[in-house]
């Protein structure tokens, strides 16, 4: 059953990222999937090192035009966090597609044993004036 205050409801491959009912605003969401194991992991979920993993930013029918971006911690000797990939994108009607996705990556510890906190953050600027949206997501690799 659908929840009154959403509207949408993307499916991307087993990850199910509801869109809120307010088409008028901007609204994106990020979904993460172990592609390991094909399954979808929701924010704070730890993984197991190794597996491969893979972002999508899905926005609700509005254009827009942002920026994925996804950091780990770093090595002892690096800085504290590290950027691992950044995918600039356009969604939207315009474009023909409401969804972005980066290419796989592979969840790494800081060391055996040492788990890793990888983090996602993703920004979108639509058209409209005070038309911009922002979503976050963190998983943990053990």
């Amino acid at each position: 059953m659908i929840p009154k205050n959403v509207g949408v409801w993307l499916v991307l491959g087993l990850v199910a990222m509801a869109i809120p009912a307010d088409a008028t605003r901007l609204k994106i969401v990020i979904g993460v999937v172990d592609a390991t194991t094909n399954r979808p992991i929701k924010s704070g979920d730890t993984i197991p090192a190794g597996h491969l993993f893979q972002v999508t930013v899905a926005s609700n029918g509005i254009d827009c035009a942002g920026q994925l971006l996804v950091s780990a911690l770093g090595a002892p000797a690096a800085p504290p966090s590290v950027l691992v990939q950044t995918v600039p994108f356009i969604v939207g009607p315009a474009v023909g597609g409401n969804t972005a996705t980066g290419a796989p990556l592979t969840a790494n510890p800081l060391g055996p044993g040492i788990a890793n906190d990888w983090k996602i953050s993703a920004s979108c600027n639509g058209a409209e004036p005070k038309d911009i949206d922002f979503d976050h997501f963190e998983l943990f690799v053990q």
